[in-house]
């Protein structure tokens, strides 16, 4: 019981503590609010947003200085674009917005208004296509007049594929940043933290471990040149990577698989027209379709993947040849009677006789009573696929 004494009262005097200190804070803060509109109000009574904010008195240069980041939320992938919802932070010094503070008001900055606008270097993605979105915007104001902003982007980019896919699935796209409406001389862009030190882009935990994480991004500068002057431009190179075994699976060993039913019509016999035809032909179908109509889908994402298709196409066109020059070069078959007495060649039989079907000769070869294109086609081609898969995985992979 004399502990429970002794504990009572020190609990109320920490919640009479606690009272106090949050009755405080709220006064401070009550304060702050206030200061921070008065602020407001005396800095924008004479700002023009539309005009372009002055340079430091002596300065080197005429432009000012846009510090720029980005943060990246998401990335959805399509065939050949990404669309990428991110963050472009900005900073640039204004001195129309200096303002001056006392120090016991604690107050480090102000946050701009909804319904205050502030002039801004008109920041746009070059290289992309972007939406719009509204209610993602916010800045605050230093009292020294240094803005720091944010504000939300979604941008349509286009893909492209390291050569080495399907083998090493990486895929990259870049972010380039330009003013629309401000030249070099007005305005220059630079990445915040410039690299080698740091890289000024940074992604959420989401892409971190998603279907294709984030690997790295290499950032730089580039110089726009256009017809009606000389825009400054920054650009980072972001790239992801995932798993080569769906891509092997959905794109290479399908296409390994057609080359190779290609091939199966050299081991049927001549006389049989329809699987030889449905081997040969399928095949070489596929490919040419996937070239005539599909030119820009997934299965000609990397230059490496055009190249094993055109071999494909190829390959499998010689196949479709080989089956057409046996047809032509077949002109009859040999036959033998089944009463074992006679036996002869003929072109054509009649219903009373019975035969059976000894080999399918040609004029343009015969080995040994077998077609001699097809013993040929049977080394020649799984030889020469042999070979350029072997050259293929040493260029792409070495």
């Amino acid at each position: 019981m004399r502990v429970l004494f002794k504990i009572v009262p020190f609990l109320l005097i920490l919640s009479c503590l606690d009272t106090v200190s949050n009755a405080q804070n709220k006064a401070i803060r009550s304060r702050q609010i206030g200061t921070e509109g008065q602020i407001v109000a005396k800095v924008f009574s004479n700002y023009d947003k539309d005009t372009r904010p002055p340079v430091r008195e002596n300065a080197d240069h005429s432009s000012i200085v846009v510090i720029t980041s980005i943060y990246i939320n998401s990335v959805k992938w399509e065939t050949n674009t990404a669309e990428v919802d991110l963050y472009l932070r900005e900073q640039w010094m204004d001195n129309r917005l200096k303002y001056d503070v006392d120090v016991r008001e604690q107050i480090q900055e102000v946050k701009v208004p909804g319904n205050r606008k502030i002039w801004k270097p008109d920041t746009y993605f070059s290289n992309g296509k972007e939406i719009s979105q509204e209610g993602k915007k916010s800045a605050v104001v230093e009292p020294s007049g240094y803005v720091r902003s944010s504000e939300g982007r979604t941008v349509v980019v286009p893909v492209e594929y390291q050569s080495k896919f399907p083998f090493l699935n990486s895929i990259s796209f870049t972010l380039r940043l330009s003013s629309y409406n401000y030249a070099l001389e007005d305005v220059a862009y630079l990445w915040a933290n410039s690299p080698p030190n740091a890289v000024p882009l940074e992604v959420s935990n989401q892409l971190l471990n998603s279907e294709y994480s984030f690997q790295e991004a290499v950032a730089g500068d580039c110089v726009g040149n256009y017809s009606v002057g000389v825009y400054s431009c920054i650009d980072v190179v972001v790239s992801f990577e995932s798993s080569c075994g769906r891509a092997l699976l959905t794109v290479f060993l399908p296409t390994l698989l057609l080359v190779i039913a290609s091939f199966l019509h050299f081991w049927i016999h001549g006389s049989w027209s329809v699987p030889r035809s449905f081997s040969a032909a399928f095949p070489f179908l596929i490919f040419a379709s996937l070239f005539v109509f599909a030119p820009k889908s997934a299965f000609f994402v990397s230059s490496g993947i055009r190249v094993w298709a055109i071999f494909c196409l190829v390959i499998t066109f010689f196949s479709l040849l080989e089956y057409f020059l046996v047809i032509c070069c077949g002109i009859r078959r040999t036959m033998k009677y089944t009463n074992g007495i006679t036996a002869q060649e003929q072109s054509a039989l009649t219903a009373a006789q019975e035969t059976v079907e000894l080999a399918y000769n040609t004029k343009c070869a015969n080995f040994r009573e077998n077609n001699g294109l097809d013993i040929i086609s049977r080394v020649l081609f799984p030889l020469v696929l042999i070979v350029f898969i072997i050259v293929y995985l040493v260029l792409y992979l070495i």
